[in-house]
C-alpha cells in the first residue's frame, strides 16, 4: 500500500467512528449531525482514492442530513427529493465505470431513510442503503467503507432491536410526540 493509500485509509477511519457514532445518537438531529460530520470526513477519503461520484454523493448526504432533521419540514423534503435527480446527473457527468451505479444506489436507500418520519424506519432503511455501499467499496478497495457499512449495518440493526424491545427509548422531541409512536417507528 503507498503512503497515499494508507493516509486515505486513515481519514476514512475518522469518518466511520463518527459515522458509527451516529447509531448511538437517540435524538434525529443528533443522530443526522454525525452522520453529516462523518459524511464530510467520508468525502476528503474518496478524494483520496478517486472516487468522483463518491465524492458529490458525500455532499449530497451532508445536505440531506441537515435537511432531514424534521420530516416535517416541507424545505427539507423537497431538499431530499430534489437530491435524487441531483445524485443521477452528478453520476453521469462524474461517471468513473459501472462501480458508480452502486453508490446510486446507496443513495437511493439514503434519501429514502431521510424521508423517514420515525427513527426505526430510518435505521432500517439506512441498513439497507450499507449493502451497496459495501459493494462500491470492494470495487475501489477501500477497507473503511467495507468495515462502516458492515458495523453500520449491525449498529443501526442493534439500535432497533433494543428499541423493539423496549430497552431503548429514542428521544422524540415533544412536538413529534403526537405523530410518532413511542417507539418512534
Amino acid at each position: 500500500m503507498s503512503t497515499a493509500q494508507i493516509v486515505a485509509q486513515a481519514v476514512g477511519v475518522i469518518g466511520i467512528a463518527l459515522l458509527l457514532a451516529s447509531t448511538l445518537m437517540r435524538t434525529r438531529r443528533m443522530l443526522l449531525a454525525f452522520d453529516a460530520a462523518g459524511s464530510t470526513v467520508m468525502g476528503v477519503h474518496w478524494a483520496l482514492l478517486g472516487g468522483t461520484a463518491a465524492i458529490a454523493i458525500s455532499a449530497i448526504v451532508v445536505v440531506m442530513d441537515l435537511a432531514g432533521t424534521d420530516p416535517r419540514s416541507a424545505r427539507g423534503r423537497a431538499i431530499i427529493w430534489l437530491s435524487i435527480p441531483v445524485t443521477a446527473i452528478l453520476i453521469i457527468v462524474f461517471w468513473s465505470g459501472l462501480v458508480d451505479v452502486f453508490a446510486g444506489l446507496g443513495m437511493l436507500g439514503i434519501a429514502a431513510s431521510r424521508l423517514s418520519y420515525g427513527q426505526v424506519r430510518l435505521r432500517a432503511l439506512a441498513m439497507a442503503a450499507c449493502i451497496p455501499w459495501i459493494v462500491y467499496g470492494a470495487i475501489l478497495l477501500s477497507i473503511p467503507q467495507i468495515a462502516f457499512s458492515a458495523l453500520y449495518f449491525i449498529g443501526m440493526g442493534v439500535s432497533i432491536i433494543r428499541i423493539r424491545r423496549g430497552r431503548w427509548q429514542p428521544r422524540t422531541p415533544a412536538a413529534d410526540v403526537a405523530i410518532l409512536p413511542a417507539d418512534g417507528s
